[in-house]
């Protein structure tokens, strides 16, 4: 059983330290324990910020027109063409409405030249996320004006909604797994079938979560039209990207087969990996040997484990909806998640990691975490889904920065505890040591016959 996705982590160990007697009761939003680790003066953390965090972009397996990204931004400018820079109250009296449509005016320009500043093969990402993010942005203000003025049209959005949700469908359920027959071109196959589902999926979640009705308000009438027209934009940019692959390839055969019986492969090795059922009250503590504590170890333990039973889950149900792209990738996150686990494991029965750590040897952790990057670029220059994963681990690296760095420069006099920091770059770590090896893995099984 997987935990429920509205579970946190901070439920789960309070659930767990509850059953066993010791309550999480008055915990900050700093740490789960008051007492678990050091605490100091907000002026040391930037010492354990020295080095900086490595630039690692996302791989890019298909490059895009750049006549794509500029129509795509013209439909941006369109729909902001309908708001004027300032919504004067005469015009929407209501203060809330008339804040939302400003805000959603600003975020469609920010999302929009942020697309315009890409160039070259950035642009890929920029045409995946940014500009969906910016007409989203856009057709919501709008919308939201134009219902104040006119009224809303809510048959029109669920007649619209219809239309976009079957184009959508049928992009998914045409999904070819084709590239070419190489070591490389298998990879990126994988990847961009990845990619595809990833972001088809995603908005698939746009039109299956409708909640409009005869009564909504002109704030949701908005929301949801930008819904629609996220799903648009996604589904125009994997029209063009799916084009310039094929275009692409020099001598295309089906992957099918081949990625079904990989990800049928990964699926078998994940199961012969033992993991207590999480129904269990103590199933935490089952996972290592000795005593597990309240607060820093229970954080360590479960932010080591949780993403080896989302892998595994993930994986099954890619398999089971027939989404090859998203179960492979989840092959790659369940074989570098399985290792990185068994590494922090290790390292707790070792009592390597303890839970007083100094801020030399939180510094030390994040250093080390980034010589491991820097270790495994030099084995992902190709687009693959490796690759991918490497870039979504430096993010989250770059994310933990982030929090020191706003305790760092907060004007509050509280003294900070990085427990939760500190087991992060533990974890991020052992991810990243762990990457090659399970890239290989997962590369084996691509190419058996």
């Amino acid at each position: 059983m997987t935990v429920p996705s509205n579970a946190t982590r901070r439920q789960l160990l309070a659930g767990l330290a509850t059953a066993g007697g010791v309550s999480l009761a008055g915990c900050s939003e700093i740490s789960l324990s008051e007492d678990d680790s050091g605490r100091f003066e907000r002026s040391e953390l930037e010492a354990i910020l020295t080095v900086p965090t490595p630039d690692v972009d996302p791989p890019v397996p298909i490059g895009p027109a750049d006549a794509a990204l500029e129509n795509e931004l013209e439909r941006v400018s369109k729909l902001l063409d309908a708001v004027p820079p300032s919504v004067e109250r005469d015009d929407v009296p209501n203060g809330v409405v008339r804040e939302t449509i400003e805000e959603r005016r600003v975020d469609a320009t920010e999302y929009r030249e942020s697309a315009r500043e890409t160039a070259g093969s950035a642009r890929y990402h920029a045409l995946r996320n940014d500009v969906p993010d910016a007409r989203e942005a856009a057709r919501e203000s709008a919308t939201t004006l134009a219902a104040v003025e006119d009224g809303p049209a809510v048959d029109e959005l669920d007649d619209e909604r219809g239309e976009r949700r079957s184009r959508l469908d049928d992009r998914l359920e045409t999904t070819a797994y084709a590239g070419d027959d190489s070591r490389d071109g298998r990879l990126r196959a994988a990847l961009v079938a990845a990619d595809r589902e990833d972001d088809l999926v995603r908005a698939g979640w746009r039109v299956r979560r409708w909640r409009l009705h005869a009564g909504s308000n002109v704030v949701e009438l908005g929301e949801h039209a930008g819904d629609l027209e996220f799903v648009a934009a996604t589904t125009d940019a994997w029209d063009h990207l799916s084009e310039r692959y094929a275009d692409d390839l020099r001598s295309s055969v089906d992957l099918e087969a081949a990625f079904s019986a990989a990800l049928e492969r990964s699926i078998d090795a994940a199961t012969e990996f033992s993991l207590p059922d999480q129904d269990e009250d103590d199933w935490l503590s089952e996972l290592v040997e000795g005593d597990l504590e309240t607060g820093f170890q229970q954080t360590l333990v479960w932010d080591a484990v949780r993403p080896v039973y989302d892998a595994r889950d993930r994986m099954d149900d890619a398999a089971s909806e027939g989404r090859l792209g998203r179960g492979l990738a989840a092959a790659v996150r369940f074989e570098q998640e399985r290792r990185a686990f068994e590494t922090v494991r290790d390292r707790f029965e070792g009592r390597d990691v303890e839970p007083s750590a100094s801020i030399d040897e939180i510094r030390s952790e994040r250093e080390a975490a980034i010589e491991a990057v820097e270790s495994a670029l030099e084995s992902f220059a190709e687009p693959t889904l490796a690759a991918a994963r490497l870039a979504d681990g430096v993010r989250a690296l770059g994310w933990t920065d982030d929090r020191i760095r706003r305790w760092h420069e907060s004007d509050s006099d509280a003294l900070v505890s990085l427990s939760d920091e500190y087991s992060g770059y533990v974890c991020l770590r052992a991810r990243f040591d762990a990457l090659p090896d399970a890239a290989e893995a997962t590369r084996t099984r691509l190419f058996e016959e």
